[in-house]
């Protein structure tokens, strides 16, 4: 265990980027880097930062904890993350997704832990897993939103659901400054009910040509000055497209390469609903020396 990082780095002469008699380190190559998807979440008074601050955020963050982190190429260096889905401002999120390069191995739980001692308060760190570095980004298909509705408004917020269900179109016009777009609601819509405790819930299609904004939903149903008078809009998970490989069930470290990780015999198996990805038993990172 490295004092100064809290990261536990190999010292075999055949992984790349350790120095060797005493020289210093060798490039760390492409190949030798690795994936983890982290789920984690946006709570109370940080809903109100934009996605470009918590990028900021990020960055100050991942730099405080001494994370290595994969770095773009260029000019002006940033670290190398991909979201799911941005986070309107105001809305809080429950279970965001955000994929990290590293330049190499790191225990999810060491990884966890870093996290988790340098953010600020509001930021939470769920889970990581890790995944194949050929990893494509995490695609959203479904976002689900939630709002608690007041008990005086639920009858008429439930026949409003019902109405806007059972309409065939819900034409909506989105304006913006030069620019005004119209579209049909309703087909962004995949399900929508209330819980018996008044809570709305509904969850959106995303497209890459665009989607449905959870308070246009909202709107729709008459519910907008919810969010006027204080109510929080929440997105409770992100649901992802099923194309990518976990590297192990629940993941014990990340490898480094050319070394086989087997999963946790007493680990828990992942329920494929949790992540939106397939389980596997192991992957190899590939590397020649």
């Amino acid at each position: 265990m490295d004092d100064s990082t809290g990261l536990r780095n190999s010292t075999s002469r055949g992984v790349p980027g350790t120095p060797v008699d005493g020289g210093p380190a060798s490039p760390i190559p492409q190949s030798a880097r690795v994936k983890v998807r982290l789920r984690f979440a946006k709570r109370d008074r940080l809903c109100w930062i934009s996605h470009h601050d918590l990028l900021r955020c990020l960055e100050r963050l991942l730099r405080r904890a001494r994370i290595p982190i994969a770095q773009t190429q260029g000019f002006n260096p940033r670290p190398r993350l991909s979201f799911a889905l941005a986070l309107a401002l105001g809305i809080e999120g429950r279970r965001e997704v955000v994929d990290m390069d590293l330049e190499h191995f790191v225990t999810p739980e060491d990884f966890l832990d870093l996290l988790r001692r340098n953010s600020p308060e509001g930021l939470e760190w769920l889970e990581a897993v890790t995944l194949a570095p050929s990893t494509p980004p995490p695609e959203a298909i479904e976002a689900h939103y939630s709002l608690a509705v007041a008990p005086e408004r639920w009858p008429a917020a439930r026949d409003a659901l019902d109405l806007f269900l059972a309409a065939p179109a819900w034409l909506h016009t989105r304006e913006r400054p030069g620019h005004v777009r119209s579209f049909d609601l309703r087909s962004c819509l995949v399900r929508g009910d209330f819980t018996e405790s008044g809570l709305l819930c509904f969850v959106l299609k995303v497209e890459r040509d665009g989607s449905a904004r959870p308070e246009e939903i909202v709107a729709a149903l008459g519910l907008a000055d919810l969010t006027l008078g204080g109510g929080r809009i929440v997105r409770d998970d992100i649901v992802l497209r099923d194309r990518s490989k976990i590297a192990a069930d629940r993941p014990r470290e990340i490898a480094a390469p050319g070394f086989l990780v087997p999963p946790s015999p007493t680990a828990p198996a992942l329920a494929q609903g949790e992540t939106g990805l397939d389980p596997v038993q192991s992957v190899f990172i590939g590397y020649s020396t």
